[in-house]
């Protein structure tokens, strides 16, 4: 059988295009499936250690805080009052009131039998400025203080001419610690 050039030129043509699209559907194809697979599990992978990332980030974060909330609640204690700091806290307020120049009576307190707090109630007086002083020391101090009332008035009057003079009423809890 005598192929003319025009059929072997078909039958070269075919048999090209038949090996072309084996290699397409054979190859190419899976080639194409499989790194689109491996890009989804990549990305899945991805997810997965940015989560971890940021679990770990967290964890660290929160080992900062906890370290940091240990460090300021050690502190604490020295902000307690204990059983047998009556003449300390006294002694504290007395000098504080002769540091800011006022003077200072102790009205009412429960010292003499302590509960779970300590009930002050204190009458300040002397100079606006110098009260003003005294409260803002009195915010610095080792104890911490609970104001329950403040009230601030003029001590003007004719006999002691002076402007500035001011009484204040305060009233003051602190927590016993009772370990």
């Amino acid at each position: 059988m005598k192929l003319n050039t025009e059929k072997k030129t078909l039958i070269i043509l075919a048999f090209f295009s038949i090996t072309t699209l084996i290699v397409i559907f054979g190859v190419i194809f899976p080639t194409i499936r499989y790194i689109k697979n491996l890009e989804q599990e990549t990305n899945v992978l991805r997810e997965y250690l940015e989560k971890k990332y940021e679990n770990t980030k967290a964890i660290r974060t929160s080992k900062k805080k906890i370290e940091e909330i240990e460090s300021i609640v050690a502190k604490y204690p020295d902000y307690l009052f204990y059983h047998g700091d009556e003449l300390k806290l006294i002694t504290s307020l007395e000098n504080l009131a002769n540091n800011n120049h006022v003077t200072q009576k102790l009205v009412n307190s429960n010292l003499d039998k302590l509960g779970e707090t300590v009930n002050l109630s204190l009458t300040i007086d002397g100079d606006y400025q110098n009260i003003i002083k005294y409260l803002s020391a009195l915010e610095k101090e080792s104890f911490y203080f609970t104001i329950t009332n403040l009230q601030i008035s003029s001590a003007f009057n004719q006999q002691n001419n002076n402007l500035n003079a001011t009484t204040m009423n305060l009233d003051l809890i602190l927590y016993v610690n009772q370990h």
